[in-house]
């Protein structure tokens, strides 16, 4: 009997065993699905994150690039238009002067010439020179149209009591930045030239390019003149040497010169002059004025040239303006900037 009931007991003892054992055991593999659940949701949430933050990347870079391709693909744009408008209020205050233009949606108009429509109705068609070279210009709002000559916008207007207008013409000329001027009074053709004016120049490239090129001076070409003329030799200036081409006004052709020669001639820097001349005259020259020449940057084509007056006689009078490339003394010919002395024609 007592034997039995050990045996039930320790039967009991190990059924309760057993039970506990299993009981750790399902709430261990319970603690280890709920721990692999939750990292389960844990990776699904960080992995939707990181797509969500690529994909945000992705659309930033897109966005990116499509801004960046709108301004740097085009030369012109509204955004750049705006820019010229708030420039050319602030440029014409301070010269004094007033100006419609088209990038303010009015339409210039130069006696009788209406812009933009005197170039997109072709009204400007075979009567438009730049200089003496026939040029055929285009309306463009982008700068994009492949023509040569693209106006973008144009300005007209002047001093308050001008007698005639003056017109400033906003190009892009093979995709460089020019701003020409025409004071064209009356007859058939349109003249163009470079304005002179450096602000406006300079402020359009800007605009165009994004970058303001440095404004050469005069001083920087005659800065060894004087003393290459108090040289013992006498030697030539660095600006003044090479060929120069010119058109003369006589036989309506270019011809060309050139300082030569130094020990055969006798230079001297007219210091006290305005401007301060290179005169030159033979070695032997004991008579008569001689021939004097001033070299100074104008703009052409939208950049800075070196230009030479030229000039002979006591007063000195002006004689023709040289350039050191043949094709744009042909182009100039006879052209005056403004800055030129009286010639002797003037004075009779």
């Amino acid at each position: 009997m007592k034997k039995s009931w050990l045996i039930a007991l320790a039967g009991a003892v190990l059924l309760a065993g057993c039970s506990a054992n299993d009981g750790k055991l399902a709430h261990q593999k319970s603690s280890e699905v709920a721990v692999s659940t939750k990292q389960a949701i844990k990776s699904t949430k960080t992995t939707k994150a990181s797509k969500q933050a690529k994909s945000d990347k992705i659309k930033q870079s897109l966005n990116q690039t499509g801004k960046t391709k709108k301004i740097t693909t085009t030369l012109w744009n509204s955004a750049k238009e705006k820019q010229l408008s708030a420039f050319m209020k602030t440029w014409q205050t301070q010269m004094g002067q007033t100006y419609e233009g088209t990038y303010d949606g009015q339409n210039p108009d130069h006696l009788g010439f209406v812009f933009p429509k005197a170039i997109t109705s072709g009204e400007l068609n075979h009567r438009v020179s730049w200089g003496h070279q026939p040029i055929k210009l285009s309306w463009s709002t982008d700068g994009e149209n492949g023509q040569e000559f693209q106006i973008v916008a144009v300005a007209t207007g002047g001093k308050s009591g001008s007698e005639f207008p003056t017109s400033y013409l906003f190009c892009l000329h093979d995709q460089r930045p020019v701003v020409f001027m025409s004071q064209t009074t009356n007859g058939d053709t349109f003249y163009l030239q470079d304005t002179q004016n450096s602000a406006l120049q300079a402020g359009f490239t800007k605009i165009v390019t994004g970058i303001e090129p440095a404004v050469k001076r005069d001083a920087s070409l005659n800065a060894d003149v004087k003393t290459a003329v108090a040289a013992s030799p006498q030697r030539i200036p660095s600006a003044y040497g090479g060929v120069w081409y010119y058109y003369s006004k006589y036989d309506g052709k270019i011809n060309d010169t050139q300082l030569s020669n130094v020990s055969k001639l006798k230079l001297r820097y007219a210091e006290s002059t305005t401007p301060k001349w290179l005169n030159i005259k033979g070695i032997d020259q004991t008579a008569g004025a001689g021939d004097s020449e001033y070299v100074r940057y104008k703009y052409y084509d939208g950049r800075q040239i070196p230009v030479m007056m030229m000039a002979s006689g006591a007063g000195p009078w002006f004689d023709i303006n040289a350039y050191k490339s043949s094709a744009v003394a042909k182009q100039m010919a006879d052209y005056r900037f403004g800055d030129e002395k009286s010639t002797r024609e003037d004075m009779d």
